[in-house]
Formats: C-alpha cells, structure tokens, sequence
C-alpha cells in the first residue's frame, strides 16, 4: 500500500505560521500543500432539515449537516423549516443562521483559529510528532495515549500562553453548550499543535460512542442531530489518533465514521472516512476497495477534483471513476 501512498499530494503537518494576536496559531495542521480556513458548525438545531453544498461539488449536491462539520467561505448551507445553526467563525464570532446561503462569517479575518482539514489524500504525518504543551512535564495527558514517552514536546511561551489564554477564554465564554465548547477548544488545541489537549477535550464527551469500552455508536433518531451522533466527529477523532501514531485506535474511530455516515445517508463523510481508512490500510487489496468506495461516494456528490485524487492514488489500473 504504500507504493500507492507516495502519489499523495504532501502534507505539511505542523506547519509554523507568522500571525499574531489572541488566537494566532503557531502551528497548524495544513493539508493539500497549505492552511484554508473553515469555520465550525457546533449545533444543528433541527425544524427542518440542513444541508451543504461544497463550492467544489456539483451544484445541485447536497450531503446532511452535521455537528463538527467544517465550512469555508463558498460552501453553501441550505436550511428548511425553523432549523438554526450555530456557527463559531475563524475569528471566533458566534453566529446563529437561519437562511439558506453561504457561512455569514468573516471571509478575511486577521487571524484564523480554525483550518480546513478535509483533504481525503492526507495519510498522517511523515516525521516524528512534536507536541506542543502548556508546561515542559506535559500534566494531564489523556489515559489513552499510549506512549507520551515517544513524542518530543514543545512547551509555549509565556507569550505563547497568553494567546492560548485569550482564545480558549473566547470560546468558554461564548454560552454554547458543553458539548459544542468541548469540540471548539479540541479544534482550537488541534491547530496550535497541542494535539493532547485536542484529544482530551473530546473524551470527556458523555455518550461518546466508537472507545474501546463502548464500540459504537447509535444513529441520530428523527431529526436530531447531536454531536455525539455525527460522523465528522468521529473522523476528527481519528484524525488526531493518526497524529499520534495510534493507527489501531483511528482505524476504529473511522470504522465508527463510516458506519454512522452510510447508516444516516451520508456520502460526504462516507467518503472521508473510507478514504481515512485506505491511507492506512497495509493490506492493498482491501485498501483499493475502500478508495473506490470513496470515489464513488465522491462522484455521487460530484466532487471530481475529490475523485481524481482518490484514483491517483489507487492507480487506474485498480481503480476506475464511475460515468
């Protein structure tokens, strides 16, 4: 599998960048060659239905909306009924949206929190992990990391810190609910490279499905959408599982991504997470099922640009693009 991996566009992980303010990341996990900002959908509040049209698929296809979902600045939102969204910007502005239209957010905003992190060629990172951390002994590092002992760690500045400060009191203070804060801060932590506290902030989630002690997780019923019942959660946990090496626990959390996703008639996150899972997959024969599946989940929604990176990677010889 891996000769099929060094087709992948590079991924920069980690990558320093020179913004300042309350806020500023210093490192950020950049994919498809740079950053691209995204803001984060942290509440579906349903009436109705919500749905989203990235700028990069076909015009007329729409994937469901969920908690933890990441929109840019051209993706647009299409929301029936009474249904409400809260949406916290890049420049960390809470807004509530109840029309159809693109994110009201900041297009342009100074600094960015949040980054978009949906590239389906990303396959982890390719030099050791440096972990920043909020004091040099690393207190308070999550139960399920394996091995803390492997990783270097980088501890902020005092300057550093007070910037970490200044955000993370941002989004405590925004009223949202518990569950919507948790997955901010875990997005925030993730883009300053302080990959522990991105995890620990999201295993403290109650009802949180796909751990080792509680396996799975239950489709949404009706027209709820929690965040603990949404497939971009658990794509993102995965994510950060990959950051840290632990391939085992990440194949599990998108193994969880894949089922929810395909179960609620998702074929956005359907075809992040078999993509997820190609990329890590050792066994080529299984890996080439799951990047045509990504593929056509991909040509479904018209994301061509999606698709064809898919077939670069698992070769025309072994993957097709559907017509």
């Amino acid at each position: 599998m891996q000769k099929m991996r060094t087709a992948a566009f590079l991924v920069l992980f980690l990558a320093v960048l020179l913004a300042g303010g309350p806020g500023a990341s210093r490192q950020v996990i950049a994919q498809d060659g740079g950053p691209e900002l995204a803001h984060l959908v942290l509440d579906v509040i349903n009436d109705g239905d919500a749905r989203i049209n990235r700028m990069d698929w076909d015009v007329n296809a729409f994937a469901p909306l969920f908690p933890a979902t990441s929109v840019r600045e051209s993706d647009y939102i299409d929301i029936s009924g009474r249904t409400t969204l809260t949406i916290l910007c890049a420049d960390l502005t809470l807004i509530e949206q109840r029309g159809s239209e693109v994110p009201r957010c900041q297009p342009y905003p100074a600094v960015a929190a949040f980054y978009y992190v949906d590239d389906p060629s990303w396959s982890g990172p390719d030099a050791p992990v440096t972990v920043v951390v909020s004091s040099p002994d690393a207190a308070g590092i999550p139960p399920e990391v394996r091995n803390p002992s492997a990783y270097s760690l980088d501890p902020l500045t005092d300057d550093e810190m007070a910037q970490v400060a200044g955000a993370v009191g941002t989004i405590t203070g925004l009223g949202v609910s518990p569950e919507a804060q948790a997955f901010a801060l875990s997005s925030y932590y993730r883009g300053q490279g302080m990959i522990f506290d991105s995890l620990a902030a999201l295993l403290v989630l109650p009802d949180l499905g796909c751990s080792e002690r509680r396996p799975f997780v239950d489709p949404p019923a009706g027209i709820e959408r929690p965040l603990v019942q949404s497939p971009a959660l658990y794509v993102r946990l995965g994510e950060i599982f990959q950051v840290l090496g632990q391939n085992e626990d990440a194949l599990r959390y998108y193994r969880c991504a894949t089922e929810l996703a395909e179960t609620v008639g998702d074929p956005a996150n359907t075809a992040l997470a078999y993509a997820r899972q190609a990329n890590l997959m050792e066994d080529s024969e299984q890996a080439t099922q799951f990047y045509q599946v990504a593929i056509d989940n991909y040509m479904s929604l018209g994301a061509l640009a999606s698709a064809n990176t898919m077939l670069e990677i698992c070769g025309s010889r072994n993957c097709t693009l559907p017509y």
